[in-house]
């Protein structure tokens, strides 16, 4: 199982609080291409995808810089 957890600020206003969702996947490819579909707009605040251990394993900051985790 893999997690997607996004943060996201409300109102589009940088400094609020912040809100997240999270939603679960069985593929990590399905679970990295939900992360880069939410990766954009005023609102975004950062997304990661995490395993069943809770490991990074992919995650795109509020600056857009790509954490990649992943072994091949």
């Amino acid at each position: 199982m893999f997690t997607t957890t996004r943060y996201f600020y409300p109102h589009g206003i940088e400094g609020e609080a912040m809100d997240c969702k999270s939603k679960e996947f069985e593929d990590p490819d399905k679970a990295i291409k939900h992360a880069e579909r939410y990766a954009k707009g005023l609102r975004f605040a950062g997304v990661y995808v995490e395993d069943e251990r809770r490991n990074l394993l992919y995650g795109i900051t509020s600056d857009m810089e790509i954490i990649d985790n992943r072994r091949n």
